[in-house]
Parts: structure tokens; sequence; C-alpha cells
């Protein structure tokens, strides 16, 4: 009899093998060498080609498909629970944060370990016997969370079942196979700051956390342009920075550096580091971002706002003080409509500085 389609396979790994027979399961979908999608396995246990080492490996599918812990080795048998592991991956990823930086932020823990809760339907399953369906399980279950309470589920899901990899308790990470869903809002996404809310950041401008935000509005950058800002595209003594994303009118662009910002960006500089924020760029640095600096700055100040919002308010601003618009979508990174505009109209760095003092 076939088996139902998700169930697996036995398979006969060919001649030169002691245990050729081969128990393998459908572990989520890959592309090949030509870029066709096709099953990706994973490979639960190795027998013999005998009629013993056929009923044992039907007997382990039969197991696994049942949800039972397998045991084929010990090196399987001692396998960890998704909970065990996740635990492990969240203590390494810590202690290594408070290594680097000298703490952790409470938050940042409380973050991950509910990401972790949120993955409940696995936490004591071995980590070899889970599916791909049952990480997708969980991204349906979370879909109409908010798009920070995904992005950390995930994050924690795939770092897990990567530590786990390292480890050799399993042989591939699909993790990102797995379609994650993040909330979609009706209502308007972004939203600039209001003169009242930038006049309360400034008040509480002693603030580390709100002089980010602070340097954020007064130079339009985007939050990945600001977490790749190197020291050395600082120019402190002239009054700008060299960086920029995305666009062509955007990457390597003059960012003027406000007077009212000027000592921010400042005491952030260390020339002992490679990038302004000292953390610099790396995997994920993003949430964390939001989780030390973003997320407690709005937090305290009863904000609601994302991070995308100050380069709005930056646009706002100067629309307000009347800045003309090349220096506007110079300063943003934003290409100048027009052969005239973008060709014929370059902005040096006098008139920029000028441009963005009015704000």
């Amino acid at each position: 009899m076939k088996n139902p389609p998700g169930y697996g396979s036995i398979v006969d790994l060919g001649k030169n093998r002691r245990k050729p027979i081969a128990v393998r399961v459908p572990n989520g979908k890959k592309l090949n060498r030509q870029g066709k999608e096709i099953i990706s396995y994973k490979y639960l246990g190795y027998f013999e080609r005998t009629a013993q080492g056929k009923r044992d490996a039907q007997l382990l599918l039969a197991q696994y498909n049942s949800g039972a812990n397998i045991h084929i080795s010990k090196s399987e048998s001692s396998c960890p629970t998704f909970k065990e592991m996740a635990e492990i991956w969240l203590e390494k990823h810590i202690g290594h944060i408070e290594a680097k930086n000298g703490n952790a932020s409470d938050q940042l823990s409380r973050s991950y370990k509910a990401a972790i809760s949120k993955c409940v339907s696995i936490h004591e399953k071995k980590i070899i016997n889970i599916k791909f369906q049952d990480i997708q399980d969980i991204a349906d279950s979370i879909s109409s969370m908010s798009n920070s309470t995904v992005a950390n589920t995930k994050l924690v899901l795939h770092e897990t079942f990567d530590l786990a990899r390292k480890q050799r308790y399993i042989t591939e990470n699909f993790i990102n196979d797995v379609d994650f869903v993040y909330k979609k809002k009706n209502d308007k996404i972004h939203s600039s700051f209001s003169r009242d809310e930038v006049s309360l950041l400034w008040r509480h401008s002693d603030d580390n956390n709100v002089r980010v935000i602070l340097i954020m509005i007064y130079t339009g950058v985007r939050i990945e342009e600001l977490l790749t800002m190197k020291n050395d595209c600082v120019f402190l003594e002239d009054k700008y920075m060299i960086g920029g994303l995305k666009t062509a009118a955007g990457k390597n662009r003059i960012i003027p550096i406000a007077d009212k910002i000027y000592h921010f960006v400042q005491e952030l500089y260390d020339e002992r580091n490679k990038y302004l924020l000292s953390n610099g760029p790396r995997r994920y640095y993003r949430f964390l971002f939001l989780q030390n600096i973003w997320d407690p700055a709005m937090e305290s100040l009863n904000m609601v706002h994302l991070p995308h919002d100050t380069r709005y308010t930056c646009a706002t601003m100067m629309d307000r003080a009347g800045v003309n618009e090349n220096s506007k979508k110079t300063i943003l990174g934003h290409a100048k409509q027009g052969t005239t505009n973008s060709i014929y109209v370059e902005k040096d760095l006098k008139d920029l500085l000028d441009a963005i003092n009015m704000i």
C-alpha cells in the first residue's frame, strides 16, 4: 500500500553501505541547481538490508508519524526537546551579548522567552522529530499578531534549529522555508512625530535612547542606514556623514549633521569602534535596536511610532521650514525629477547644512 502524502518512505541507498536501508520524511522544500522547487528530506535512521532491518525501518517510520519520541541510537535518544534546545540557545545568546556589551536588557530576555512560549506545541518534542508542518502551524497561529512578535518567534526558531544543526542533532535548518505572515493593518502605517512629540523628545534628550531618535529625525536616515554607518564615514569637523542605502540617489550621499544634534553624534563617535553605534550591524541587530533603544524610549514617553516615522518627520519639518525641494531630496536621498534637477543642480555641503539647520 502506498504511504499517504507527507508520511515519508523507506529507501535503499544502494551498494557499499553497511546499512543501506534509510528512513526519510519530507522536510519542506528547496531549490535545486536548475532553480526548480523540490522536496527536501531529513533522514531518521539507517538499517541493514535484511528482513529484520526492513521491519525496524517500518516501525521507526510508524513511530515518527504517531508523534512518539523515536529511539535508534544513543546520540538520537539523547536528542534534546525543542524547549531544552531553545533554553540552551537563549543562555548562550544572552551570555554573548553580555560579554560584548557588558549587559543585556531584561526586556530583551523577556521578549525571547515570550517567543519561545509561542512554540508550546513543540516544547516536549525532540528536535529530530519536529516536522515542517509543526512549524508552519506555529507560524499560522501567530499570523494575526504584531510584526515584532512574529519576527521574534521566527528568530528564536531559526537560531534554535541552527544550534541543533551545528550540534549534529539535525542535518538541515528548514525554518526559512516556513511562511511567516505579518499582521496587516488597515490604517496608515507611518505617521510623523507631532510638534508636541518632538518637543517632548527634546525635554528628555538626556536619555541616550532618545538622542538616537533625535539623530534619526534631524538627519532623515533610515534605520538600516544608521546601523551601517561606519566611523570612517563620519566627518565631525565638517559636520557631515557619508552613507545611505536602497536607491541610486540614496547610496553614498552626503548627510549633513544639524547643529542641534551635532553633540549627540559627537558623543556617539568613538574611534575605537568600527561603527557609529558601537554594536555595529550584524544579523538581526535591527531587532536588538528595537528592543534595546526604540521600544524603551517609546514606552517611557508613551508614544506609538515606527523607526521610519523619523524619516517622515524630517521631511515634514523641512516642508514646514520652507527648505527647497532639491535640498530636501538630496538630504533624504530621493531621486530628483527632471533633467535640470537630476543633472545640473548640485548641492554643496554648505547648502545642505543651511537647509537642515532650518528645522
